[in-house]
């Protein structure tokens, strides 16, 4: 049987040492026939001349800053494969990653994308790294309450009629479902996780406007249009790091803007899904605006802190809690919000001295 071509998309900004560890973990997959499309967004570092050693094993091409969801949108415009890859540039790939997916798609034909579990880890090496956290995937989903289950079938994967690969486990599951429903209270898939066939991508990009959740957006998006599956084995190594261009770096109440607004361009903006889940909606948005308010004063934006508060109030007037009656009370007195930053790293430092003494 002939092995389709996957398109293995490389978005990079300043990582120049890091996108070759990236690059060598792709060259060393098990399966074959693949094409690596390295998109350089705009980096001021020693990335051009770092990635000129893979010759024509890598395809580079350099664009102005635009964001990484541009970055990728171009990687797919490029692509020639029948599979597409989406991997970061400071994440990596166990060598059987494409290979299993490859497998798994050719399977289940009905299927847009598969995605598995990750492992987290914050070493130099996976291997320096003294406990690796196995389970990524729970990282994100065991801390959400009233998260709904988004698959509809769960089998074990030696069930399949399929040529038995060179795994590091015996057996693992694989799930199968629409997790459309589910992301609007977590993100489900790692992108370097993720598999995508390119036919049913169709007119579907990632949002170039939305870099903090673009990636949560797109598949979510991508999970309405066609089901998806899920492999319960980590395929790919998540680095957990804090460089300078990572997005978690942001100001958190700015990020807590940015999903707000996405779930009202999905979920809410979807008059079907809003009928029948719109007090899920509700919940999950009411839940995001009183933490972002939390945040906004935190950062003396009382403003924003008031206009968060008022929309959270206009959800459901019967909510509302003591929490959030002391954060209206603070949010309506100008400059209260310097106080309570103050105050708090007042506690902060305070718990840091009591925590010194003790260890003396």
């Amino acid at each position: 049987m002939s092995s389709p071509l996957v398109s293995v998309i490389i978005p990079t900004y300043n990582r120049a040492a890091l996108l070759c560890e990236t690059v060598d973990s792709v060259l060393a997959q098990t399966y074959p026939n693949i094409e690596i499309i390295v998109i350089d967004d705009g980096s001021t570092d020693d990335t051009t001349e770092a990635i000129q050693k893979y010759g024509d094993r890598v395809r580079y091409t350099r664009r102005a800053n635009a964001g990484v969801n541009a970055a990728r949108n171009l990687g797919i415009k490029q692509a020639r494969g029948e599979f597409i890859a989406l991997l970061d540039s400071d994440d990596l790939w166990a060598p059987y990653k494409l290979e299993l997916q490859v497998q798994l798609l050719r399977f289940f034909t009905d299927v847009g994308f598969t995605f598995s579990n990750f492992l987290i880890f914050r070493g130099p090496t996976v291997e320096s790294d003294v406990l690796p956290i196995m389970n990524g995937l729970g990282t994100w989903l065991d801390a959400v309450p009233d998260r709904l289950d988004p698959y509809r079938w769960h089998k074990p994967y030696s069930s399949l009629k399929a040529e038995r690969l060179d795994l590091p486990v015996e057996d693992f599951t694989i799930s199968g479902g629409d997790i459309y429903a589910a992301s609007l209270f977590v993100p489900y898939v790692l992108p370097s996780a993720s598999l995508i066939r390119k036919s049913a991508l169709g007119q579907l990009r990632l949002p170039e406007v939305q870099a903090t959740c673009g990636d949560w957006e797109f598949f979510a998006r991508f999970s309405k249009q066609s089901d998806c599956l899920y492999a319960d084995i980590p395929t790919t190594y998540n680095r957990s790091h804090e460089d300078a261009v990572r997005l978690t770096r942001g100001d958190p109440g700015v990020r807590l803007d940015k999903r707000i607004s996405m779930i009202d361009r999905v979920w809410r903006a979807d008059r079907q899904f809003y009928t029948q889940h719109g007090d899920k909606v509700d919940l999950v948005q009411r839940r995001l605006l009183l933490q972002a308010a939390k945040r906004h004063l935190l950062s003396a934006r009382g403003a924003m802190a008031r206009a968060q508060l008022k929309r959270a109030a206009g959800i459901d007037t019967d909510r509302q809690s003591l929490n959030e009656s002391v954060l209206r009370m603070i949010a309506s007195v100008p400059g209260s919000g310097w106080v309570l930053r103050g105050m708090r790293a007042t506690l902060n430092g305070a718990r840091d001295l009591a925590a010194r003494v003790s260890q003396q």
